[in-house]
């Protein structure tokens, strides 16, 4: 039986590990909001290992120390009190940990919520199972804007303030490296902000169970360079070339359907 209770712990470890690879980790931020997260998220995290490793310890020693030493099975076991002073300041204790972590919090929180005057809109629209993303401010030759499906494309460096809502059921939209999880709920706009400092892919996911095809619901972030970025939006503005095969049609009529 040890030996099982030993191969499952190793196994609980094993799952954590990871290797370079790691396109949706939270510890790995490539952006001024994500960066703002973790640096709230690193220290926290040490102080409950902290206190985690201090409360298990002591629990170990007491159930060790005070262990029955006689097996009489209808024993009543002595009735102390307790110690005032140590309950008194176990119960203080928490709340002096926990109130510079609240603080810090809060500030946080606020400065993420704060609207940019200069960041380019995107509305992204959840729905089973895919992400749509609309640019109000970009039109095409019909002054139509321009809408793409699961990969949203930004510029480096440049803030994005995000409208995220949905057409069915409640999603959740993340990105880990660049901000922290917004749901995307029928109804209801949810403001998120982003920036990615420097050009590359950032992957994402549905944070939500939304159905059968919940794990296909990734999403793919494309960050590029200033002159990228103005290639990409003339290329987007064009209109649609109509298609002329039969199998370019049969693909337009799927892709409708």
């Amino acid at each position: 039986m040890k030996r099982f209770g030993a191969l499952g712990l190793l196994a609980i470890l094993l799952a954590a590990c990871s290797s370079e690879d790691t396109p949706q980790n939270v510890f790995r931020p490539e952006g001024t909001q994500a960066q703002k997260i973790n640096d709230l998220q690193v220290p926290v995290f040490i102080a409950a290992g902290v206190v985690g490793v201090i409360v298990i310890t002591m629990v170990v020693i007491i159930v060790w120390q005070f262990r029955s030493k006689r097996h009489a099975a209808d024993e009543v076991p002595t009735q102390i009190h307790g110690n005032s002073k140590l309950e008194i300041a176990w119960t203080i204790l928490p709340g002096v940990i926990l109130l510079p972590i609240a603080v810090f919090t809060v500030a946080t929180v606020f400065d993420l919520a704060q609207k940019p005057s200069d960041a380019l809109v995107v509305d992204v629209v959840g729905q089973q199972w895919w992400w749509e993303f609309d640019y109000p401010s970009i039109k095409n030759a019909d002054g139509q804007p321009i809408v793409t499906a699961n990969e949203m494309v930004i510029p480096a460096g440049k803030n994005i303030q995000l409208s995220v809502t949905s057409r069915d059921v409640i999603h959740s939209f993340w990105i880990p490296r660049l901000n922290g999880k917004r749901d995307a709920v029928p109804n209801r706009i949810q403001p998120l902000r982003m920036q990615a400092s420097e050009p590359g892919e950032y992957w994402g996911q549905c944070a939500e169970f939304c159905g059968l095809s919940h794990a296909n619901m990734r999403i793919r972030v494309v960050a590029l360079s200033e002159a990228d970025w103005q290639r990409w939006i003339d290329n987007q503005v064009k209109l649609a070339v109509e298609p002329t095969t039969a199998e370019q049609k049969a693909g337009q009529a799927t892709f409708l359907s």
